[in-house]
């Protein structure tokens, strides 16, 4: 991967190794919530007794609820987390998150009602959320232009290592018939808070977020501790120059309707719409469900299919990271979004096998973990790349703020409809199975198209130089400040703006 060939400095690396521990804690959350409802002793704290079946049982409401709610949890932190780093600084929002996460993880803990694990779990997600909010943007403020694609893939990576790692731990305790099952996933969640809490101060402020605040004595001081100590001082004056003419313009106060002006309004609609497109393609259901789904299905071991779709996901992100600044953003966009519908497309297929037909069920397994690995081989980490990379600074956490209120919305209403298109015992229910496929692949093959025709290329381009990129109507100056062996064809998207403006 180009980003462990750099030449970086220890500070740079500690820096970066905070963040992506940070997010490490946001898969680990979201994945003990997910796999932890699967439990027979979850079940029975939270759930029904269902004498014909002799089960205990999660009724539909409380499914939906438990792995939707949290999205409104995300979208206030979402909004928060926006507000406090764009005010206060990255370092601050890391720590207030952080400290916040002590406190929503104790009430998940001690839940002994549903509506203490419902509130819980919401409670929660605004932590998540402010994660959301501003890690992915730090980590593209720190890389250097040729690894910064690699950066901000190590979000995602780091997200489904501590899937990987939670899911390992319910693997083991979902045998254990008292609370204890999951109250030891849910207690593990404290760690890595209490420590980044604390140890965030230790690292300098983001050297962009400094100089968009005016702070330049402060921001050439955050930029020297980021580099390599033998670095010399002529070269970081001279980089700090560069960096300062290129954001002193974007000083000026924006507010929402610049979101709308013609050099922004398309960077807008891609971000925003990339966002929705992440969710829609069904990622909520297999992430959030697919520890359900599979025992459902009565085929194989649902906790061990989950560890290994954790697992191959590790290894498709790792690839990604691997090419991501090699081919470009949207290549990887391409041959996501072609293997994902081929997955989903499959999947629908083999449902409409006869319910006894074991092999389809195991089919089905298979196209699930084909699914998941396609996903994040693209749309799971480029989609956070590009929502960092391609908002003009100014309004960087603004159009954040909305594209994840759209992915967060879009993720509500696939987790809330799923159990309602499973439980075919409940009246006003139906069991779809695998046919769900045809729904997600029906969107996924639209989101082809929308790459195709939409996604531009940022690969290669300091932050500022996208903005030129979009601002400068006449090809020639936009051909300077692109890579000299970019020679793509302008996507739909950049051709309607350069016209517009």
């Amino acid at each position: 991967m180009p980003f462990f060939r750099q030449k970086l400095s220890l500070m740079l690396i500690l820096s970066t190794s905070l963040l992506v521990i940070s997010a490490f804690n946001y898969g680990f959350s979201d994945q003990a919530f997910a796999s932890c409802q699967a439990m027979d002793a979850f079940e029975r704290q939270f759930g029904y007794y269902n004498e014909k079946a002799d089960v205990w049982k999660l009724r539909p409401l409380f499914t939906s609820l438990y792995n939707s709610l949290k999205a409104g949890g995300q979208i206030i932190g979402v909004f928060l987390g926006g507000y406090i780093s764009n005010k206060y600084g990255r370092r601050m929002c890391i720590s207030v998150m952080s400290i916040y996460a002590l406190g929503s993880a104790s009430v998940v803990i001690s839940s002994r009602t549903d509506a203490q694990i419902q509130a819980g779990r919401a409670l929660h997600y605004v932590y998540l959320g402010m994660q959301m909010a501003v890690i992915p943007t730090t980590l593209t403020e720190l890389a250097p232009a040729k690894v910064r694609g690699g950066m901000g893939v190590l979000y995602w990576l780091s997200i489904k290592v501590g899937g990987l790692v939670v899911t390992s731990i319910t693997r083991g305790t979902s045998s254990i018939h008292s609370n204890v099952a999951w109250q030891i996933p849910f207690g593990l969640i404290l760690v890595v808070p209490f420590l980044i809490s604390w140890s965030i101060w230790f690292v300098p402020e983001s050297p962009r977020w400094l100089l968009l605040r005016g702070r330049h004595s402060e921001a050439l001081a955050s930029l020297t501790r980021l580099k390599p100590d033998d670095t010399p001082e002529e070269s970081i004056r001279e980089e700090f120059e560069i960096i300062s003419q290129k954001v002193d313009h974007q000083l000026e106060k924006k507010g929402f309707r610049d979101l709308f002006m013609p050099q922004n309004r398309q960077r807008t609609f891609v971000v925003v719409a990339a966002n929705f497109f992440q969710q829609a393609t069904g990622q909520a259901f297999a992430s959030q469900y697919g520890t359900l789904f599979v025992k459902q299905l009565k085929s194989v071991n649902a906790f061990s299919v989950t560890l290994g779709t954790n697992a191959v996901d590790i290894g498709s992100i790792a690839i990604s990271g691997s090419l991501i600044d090699r081919v470009g953003r949207r290549t990887m966009f391409h041959i996501s979004s072609t293997m994902q519908t081929a997955a989903l497309m499959t999947m629908g297929a083999l449902g409409t096998a006869d319910s006894s037909d074991l092999a389809a069920k195991r089919g089905i397994v298979a196209m699930l973990v084909i699914y998941s690995f396609s996903w994040s081989l693209g749309w799971a980490p480029l989609t956070y790349v590009l929502g960092a990379e391609l908002p003009s600074s100014p309004l960087r956490e603004m159009t954040l703020q909305i594209a994840y209120f759209v992915k967060l919305i879009t993720e509500f209403a696939v987790t809330f409809s799923y159990p309602y298109m499973e439980t075919a015992d409940t009246p006003g229910h139906v069991y779809l199975g695998g046919k769900l496929g045809f729904i997600y692949g029906s969107l996924s093959a639209v989101a082809v198209l929308f790459g195709f025709f939409f996604i531009p290329e940022t690969s290669r381009l300091e932050l500022e130089d996208i903005d030129r990129k979009f601002e400068i109507p006449t090809n020639d100056v936009l051909k300077s400040v692109e890579d000299q062996s970019d020679t793509r064809q302008p996507t739909i998207a950049e051709v309607v703006c350069k016209q517009t403006n």
